[in-house]
């Protein structure tokens, strides 16, 4: 399929006809073809509808010199361009090509305007090489649809135009418009898997099948229509299998499912409650583990991406999601007033609000403290009997892995409140005497914990 500038005028005339683009551009071969023919397109039309994006990663020696040669085409063609300096540490992790692609995503995702469109010039190569790295990974259907054509990104949208357009075409477009573009040394290595796959790979397979690159396409556009069609049951298994919160999932419901769709349904849930990717491995342990374990065990799977570590575990017939909370020490004690919002270390916020005729009765000058669990605590609750404190979080269906941070209120060293379970007999606010309603916010749930 060859290129033209009317193949992609064709395509950016499905947009709206006030929308502004803007190009992300290395100044390699294929986000310079992409500039110029950006330009010849919208160059008619007002001032400011196209602008250019470069990523200053700083990995290369020749950065410095990459961006100067960008600078260069923008200004000979009239188009503003925005050069974003980035730093990424070589000890951050094992894979230098995927943190820089994070950390470009993060930066135009930061920079689009609301509607602006962001193209992008990956081709049919690119597409190729992703489907065969997927599938050496064992993807399923949402791997191998690869490389999404259109998507949101930030405030505006991301579009590829070149998905259907080999490498060569628009090499053979550069040439003969006699284009000038920066080469990477780092895609001349064999050491990384993209590299190795286009380098020595795919022209092996190429020599023998010179089609494969449309043949994987079509299976990547089946592999996309499976994938809808997944979403689409699992929306109907989500209704029956939800509870009333968004971090909790019936999960006596959800083994009544298939594996298959209990899975399925799962990639869903944890997608919607913005769960980093779990992946197949995480997905069968839940399946296969921790739903078939026994009922008197509490189960729990941990796994992070990024920055973002969650944890879900299984208890009384629920599935929880959670962000992995930081250890506490026990041991400490805080003096709080009612009156203050008191944020604990890795233990979210404890505030209170006034109430009259009941709440907790905190007498003029009383030293307030709040303090965690230490174990053998015996409370007896407002109209109650003396119970261990162990057995009244247990029946009042308190998680285990929250029972031993709920901050217990004290007045000297009386243990008085209960956040969110009740008042110590003697302490409840009497009728027309003011009052305070305690209230804990546990920290995988207080933004600033």
């Amino acid at each position: 399929m060859s290129f033209t500038v009317e193949s992609l005028k064709d395509q950016l005339a499905g947009f709206d006809p006030d929308s502004r683009f803007a190009v992300a551009f290395s100044g390699g071969l294929d986000s310079t073809v992409l500039l110029h023919a950006a330009h010849a397109v919208v160059r008619d039309r007002d001032d400011g509808k196209l602008r250019a994006i470069h990523v200053h990663h700083g990995l290369s020696p020749n950065a410095d010199a990459w961006e100067a040669r960008c600078r260069r085409i923008c200004e000979a063609l009239g188009i503003v361009l925005h050069v974003e300096r980035i730093q990424i540490s070589r000890d951050e992790g094992a894979s230098l090509e995927n943190l820089a692609r994070q950390r470009r995503y993060e930066v135009f995702e930061a920079l689009l305007a609301p509607g602006e469109v962001l193209l992008m010039a990956h081709h049919l190569d690119d597409q190729a090489e992703t489907f065969l790295l997927r599938t050496l990974r064992g993807a399923g259907p949402r791997g191998l649809a690869a490389i999404p054509a259109r998507r949101a990104l930030g405030k505006g949208s991301l579009y590829r135009p070149f998905l259907e357009t080999r490498r060569q075409a628009l090499e053979q477009w550069a040439h003969s418009h006699a284009l000038q573009w920066v080469d990477d040394e780092s895609n001349a290595s064999l050491l990384h898997d993209r590299n190795y796959c286009r380098l020595a790979v795919l022209p092996l397979l190429e020599a023998r099948w010179p089609g494969y690159r449309e043949s994987w396409m079509r299976t990547s556009q089946l592999a996309q229509e499976a994938e809808e069609l997944a979403d689409a049951l699992a929306q109907v298994d989500y209704a029956q299998v939800r509870t009333g919160s968004l971090a909790e999932l019936d999960s006596e419901r959800l083994q009544s499912l298939s594996s298959a769709r209990q899975r399925n349904v799962l990639r869903y849930w944890l997608e919607l409650a913005g769960a980093p990717d779990p992946g197949w491995n995480v997905l069968t342990h839940i399946v296969h583990e921790m739903l078939a374990a026994s009922v008197e065990a509490h189960p729990e799977l941990r796994w992070r991406e990024g920055g973002l570590s969650v944890v879900v575990r299984r208890h009384k017939g629920r599935l929880y999601l959670q962000k992995v909370m930081q250890s506490i020490a026990t041991s400490s004690q805080f003096p709080w007033h009612p009156r203050d919002t008191l944020h604990l270390p890795s233990n979210g916020c404890v505030y209170a609000l006034a109430v009259e005729g009941q709440g907790l009765r905190i007498p003029e000058g009383a030293h307030v403290t709040l303090r965690y669990r230490q174990g053998g605590e015996v409370c007896r609750l407002a109209g109650r009997r003396s119970r261990p404190l162990k057995k009244i979080l247990q029946d009042a269906n308190i998680p285990p892995w929250l029972r031993e941070r709920i901050p217990l209120v004290h007045i000297d060293d009386a243990l008085v409140c209960i956040p969110g379970i009740g008042i110590c007999d003697g302490w409840l606010g009497g009728s027309g005497e003011a009052g305070w309603k305690v209230v804990w916010i546990p920290p995988d749930v207080d933004p600033d914990a």
